[in-house]
């Protein structure tokens, strides 16, 4: 790395701009900013599977949060399909039986959907084939030799309403007719054709409940219906032999070949049975404790050619393969993967495709070998934060898969797995590198607990176990003191400080979850924020919904929560200003209201005002973060993507550019990038907001001050060079971001940089050089395109790699405009009149 350069003089035919402020701008004034990938590569869940009968190469899945995906290679390389339809949470996905190019996309699982969508060139387009009301999708049924004939099942757990059952349409999706509907509160789960009699399906129903004493999914009118005309009509089967008892949980139901609808599967959570007279009678299979099914797990599979031959995915994949007697583990991992959703290829059986909790892994060998889940970025993260090294490190807690800590850029060109390490936090914990030594990480582990890593030992160390005198939260926050490196405060109850970097801790306070002294307090903290303003000064908000202020240090607390908070709401997250002790920002949160909260103070919780007016009425908020740089500048991350302010949140427009459609649970500024923690699309990074801090659409052109840059080569090693089709996340762009606005597009623009004493650095213009016509021995992709400049009406983006124009000589790297990589017989191919023909010969090579 070479030393800090700072920018001593930039000269371009446009005016530097002025900071002034509006309430909203034109979207082109940020057009040519983009968010940046960065990963990892370590996959989320998933929640459906799909593949082409026949065809070993093609496959696709569905996820929670991230859209489709699809793969042509078998596996190696994933990419997502479905962005331009702006849902991400997938439910259902089937290809037709009769046409493999026409697919079928349910939305709605982990946040509500848009209906169903219709593709007929194998992902390439969309469009939009209805059921718009129906919040989930959980299953499709495509027949096998009209593909316009589609069965759509429903639910939703969250409120009561029509809009479930099962669908049907005859016309691909023009019309569809409700076709069976039990009642408002109660969901389809599955829907099942019988493999060797496509008019005979199988649906199972369940209405969730929760057990208030334990929290756990009970759940009812769990029951299994029958149709034998394809859905035109339904009846509920006999189930002689099912247990009675509720709760039955979610059922997952599987219908094995070969005998004529007659032999169908079911995993309940009261154990796995089977019927061989089409759901008449039933019986237990095995007293397996293993093979149970949960609201979380309950699905079942069998081979579409062997009828004895069947799966049912647990924490583990389990097989059977007499019938469902017997049962072995068939793919799992110690920790447990938690296996969701199977497809088995009716052509040839080996070829499997499995989604789980840690992403899609294919086999083309029965399950003996299985491809790699470390190639889809669809983590699914929730808060995350960095530290203060050169390049910086984001940390942040992967659901399902603990955490990482993955580097902004890494010395390899692009990020890999060899940029992150997991820092031992819980799945949803929040994470605190120590300011003061990087290789010191804090984060929050199972149940409460505070764990300390030490990478110079590679030792997890548990400092802090809540015990059973303090209760905790999914997401318990871990906060560090603005002005006290070694000060960090905990959620429980109370607050929790230590002031010896976790050493020892205290309570300071009181429970500060009830709503009032006569109630018994059953909440916890939620979120904590110590001002950067004043010292001593701490805003804590409960899932009470509760908001509390100390401003000497937790001695005495005083409530401030905003009247105007929804009845049953928890308070998720307070943003404090960095600049003025008496302004802060909070979001709450209210089950099954779907509607942005967001509320600020001026007056240090004396009064609050709504602020969303921009936000869309129909997305979570999540987070809210105050840029610190300029006054007024705000970041909001929804469940449908990231939105800016510029007037301290009283107006709101989309800063989405060009993120994928996803969830964003937190955004965290580092400098002058904003990083954003996706639930379902990973990390990003929007590297340098400098036009968001000095935007002023007052003048016709400006070119607005970069951010401090750092030169480094985009390579450090001269080794053979990473694939470029090796999944990985993007390094920034090499050396400084320089923006310029245009109010008007250009004919032609000159950019000059000069040193302090005139002398010009480099210059750049819009014109585009003459091609290149040397011929090359590596593919073009190694080439970074021309140095030109952009005329686009609104922002242009430029990348200055912080150096000199290079000597007309021979080139000596594989990369940038000047890459001439060839072999050179000397003076055959020197440049003409300023080469020593006494060199013979020349091979590239990463001189510097």
């Amino acid at each position: 790395m070479n030393q800090l350069a700072r920018f001593l003089l930039i000269i371009v035919s446009i005016i530097v701009t002025a900071q002034f402020a509006f309430a909203q701008y034109n979207p082109q004034s940020f057009s040519a900013m983009q968010w940046r990938l960065v990963g990892p590569h370590r996959a989320g869940r998933v929640t459906t599977v799909a593949g082409i009968p026949g065809n070993p190469a093609v496959y696709y899945f569905g996820t929670p949060g991230g859209g489709v995906w699809k793969t042509i290679d078998g596996g190696r390389v994933w990419t997502p399909i479905f962005d331009d339809a702006h849902v991400a949470s997938i439910g259902a996905l089937a290809l037709a039986p009769s046409n493999p190019d026409i697919v079928y996309v349910g939305t709605g699982e982990e946040t509500v959907g848009a209906g169903v969508y219709k593709s007929t060139d194998g992902g390439n387009t969309w469009t939009h084939a209805g059921l718009d009301q129906v919040r989930y999708i959980s299953a499709i049924v495509i027949d096998p030799k009209d593909p316009a004939v589609v069965l759509a099942s429903g639910r939703d757990y969250a409120m009561a309403g029509q809009m479930r059952g099962i669908f049907k349409t005859s016309d691909g999706g023009k019309n569809w007719k409700q076709v069976f509907f039990w009642d408002d509160k109660t969901s389809v789960v599955a829907l099942e054709a019988a493999p060797d009699d496509p008019r005979t399906i199988f649906a199972a129903t369940y209405n969730l409940q929760i057990d208030p004493a334990n929290r756990r999914a009970l759940g009812s009118e769990s029951l299994i219906f029958k149709s034998t005309d394809e859905g035109d009509t339904w009846r509920q089967v006999a189930g002689v032999g099912l247990p009675n008892a509720t709760p039955r949980g979610t059922i997952g139901l599987a219908i094995a070949p070969k005998t004529n609808a007659k032999r169908v599967y079911a995993i309940l959570n009261n154990g796995f049975f089977r019927s061989d007279d089409g759901g008449i009678t039933w019986q237990r299979s095995t007293n397996d404790p293993r093979i149970t099914g949960s609201t979380y797990f309950g699905k079942t599979y069998v081979d579409p050619i062997n009828p004895d031959l069947v799966y049912v995915m647990q924490t583990s994949t389990y097989r059977s393969l007499d019938g469902g007697k017997n049962w072995e583990s068939y793919k799992g991992a110690p920790s447990g993967e938690d296996q969701h959703v199977f497809w088995i290829d009716p052509q040839n059986p080996e070829r499997i495709i499995l989604g789980s909790d840690q992403g899609a892994i294919i086999s083309l060998d029965g399950g003996h070998t299985w491809s790699d889940w470390f190639t889809q970025p669809t983590g699914q993260f929730y808060h995350v934060t960095t530290d203060n090294q050169f390049p910086y490190r984001l940390y942040a807690a992967q659901q399902d898969s603990g955490s990482v800590a993955v580097l902004s850029r890494s010395d390899f060109g692009i990020i890999t797995y060899r940029d992150w390490f997991s820092t031992g936090a819980f799945e949803s914990g929040y994470i605190s590198p120590d300011p003061q030594n990087p290789n010191i990480v804090f984060s929050v582990g199972w149940y409460g607990s505070v764990f300390r890593l030490d990478r110079t030992t590679g030792q997890i160390a548990t400092v802090f176990g809540p015990g059973a005198k303090y209760r905790y939260t999914w997401e318990t926050p871990l906060v560090r003191s603005p002005q006290d490196a070694k000060t960090m405060y905990l959620g429980t109850q109370f607050m929790m400080r230590t002031m010896d970097n976790g050493e020892t801790w205290q309570e300071i306070g009181p429970d500060l979850t009830a709503r009032s002294p006569a109630e018994k307090a059953v909440g916890v903290i939620e979120t904590i924020s110590p001002s950067a303003a004043q010292a001593g000064e701490i805003w804590v908000g409960s899932s009470t919904g509760i908001v509390q202020i100390t401003r000497d240090n937790g001695a005495t607390w005083a409530n401030v929560t905003p009247p105007e908070l929804p009845a049953r709401a928890g308070v998720t997250l307070i943003e404090t200003s960095a600049t003025d002790a008496n302004t802060a920002y909070l979001i709450a949160s209210v089950a099954a209201d779907l509607r942005p909260y967001i509320f600020r103070t001026r007056d240090a919780g004396k009064s609050w005002q709504k602020i969303i007016d921009g936000l869309p009425d129909n997305a979570i908020a999540r987070v809210v973060r105050e840029d610190g740089q300029r006054q007024g500048l705000l970041y909001a991350g929804t469940e449908n993507g990231v939105y800016v302010s510029f007037d301290g949140g009283d107006h709101w427009q989309t800063l989405q550019l060009n993120l994928p459609t996803t969830s964003v649970r937190d955004l965290h500024v580092h400098g002058s990038d904003l990083v954003a923690a996706t639930y379902g699309r990973g990390l990003w990074i929007l590297d340098d907001v400098s036009p968001l801090r000095q935007v002023d659409e007052t003048r016709a052109t400006a070119l607005f001050k970069p951010a401090e840059a750092t030169r480094v080569r985009f390579d450090n090693h001269p080794d053979t060079p990473l694939s470029v089709d090796l999944p990985h996340g993007d390094n920034p762009p090499e050396g400084a971001i320089i923006y310029y606005y245009l109010k008007a597009p250009a004919r032609e623009i000159t950019l000059e940089v000069h040193d302090a004493n005139g002398n010009i650095v480099r210059r750049f213009s819009s014109s585009t050089p003459p091609p290149d016509k040397r011929a090359a021995n590596v593919p073009e992709y190694w080439f970074a395109p021309p140095d030109v400049l952009t005329t686009n009406a609104g922002l242009n983006r430029f990348a200055w790699n912080l150096e000199w124009e290079h000597p007309d000589a021979l080139t000596y790297n594989f990369r940038g405009r000047h890459i001439d990589y060839i072999e050179y017989t000397l003076p055959d191919h020197a440049v003409p009149g300023k080469t020593d023909s006494r060199w013979k010969n020349f091979s590239p090579a990463a001189y510097d």
